[in-house]
């Protein structure tokens, strides 16, 4: 596997970006699976290429956030597979949820959203598809905002004083401030449906275009 990569990335090719993804679990397999986390992580460091963090891929108890901070001091970039295991089964839709937030304030926090790539994988047949990426996007732009609106500034200080319980009062505070508002005056300033007003919109599609497909 290593001299494959070495032959693979050898080759030069303008306006495009390698990254690597570990294989984290194989269905089937019991004794040994190609491409392990420990493979790719050392590969990636040795050879500065960019690491993939698939958050669908790890099992519900782990925090993929915590990987982040140690990972961009060895590797050049980031790229982040958005998703949602359950139970060690991948690609359900991303939600608003702590594994979802935490991922996106590691990345403000260490001031690397221009070493980090943000892609979405989701899906989840026994929903509207179309809802499922509304649903998944918005997940990843409420977190991703909510990273921006921290107070780190703030929290930094106070760490360098060893103020800590203000720190974590602090960060219990930011918890609930109004950014969920901001997000609606954005959407409204720009045309977009505000809160569950595009339900409609979804509910219009699917009576007239995905219900006539066979």
């Amino acid at each position: 596997l290593k001299n494959s990569l070495d032959e693979i990335l050898a080759e030069e090719l303008p306006g495009m970006k390698s990254c690597l993804e570990a294989k984290l679990f194989g269905i089937g397999l019991e004794a040994y699976t190609v491409g392990s986390n420990y493979f790719y992580t050392g590969y990636c460091a040795k050879n500065n290429v960019m690491y993939t963090l698939d958050t669908g891929h790890y099992e519900p108890t782990e925090n993929v956030s915590d990987a982040i901070s140690a990972l961009l001091l060895y590797v050049p970039e980031l790229m982040l597979h958005v998703s949602r295991p359950m139970h060690w089964d991948s690609d359900h839709v991303t939600l608003f949820d702590d594994n979802t937030r935490n991922l996106f304030s590691e990345i403000v926090r260490a001031n690397a959203l221009d070493r980090a790539h943000i892609g979405l994988d989701y899906f989840d047949a026994s929903i509207n598809r179309i809802g499922a990426y509304i649903i998944g996007v918005r997940a990843a732009q409420k977190s991703l905002l909510q990273a921006l609106l921290e107070p780190t500034a703030t929290l930094r200080k106070y760490e360098d004083e060893g103020k800590l319980f203000q720190r974590l009062g602090l960060l219990e505070e930011a918890k609930t401030l109004p950014f969920g508002a901001i997000y609606d005056y954005f959407n409204m300033k720009n045309n977009v449906p505000v809160g569950e007003e595009y339900f409609a919109d979804v509910e219009k599609y699917e009576a007239e275009v995905l219900s006539k497909r066979n």
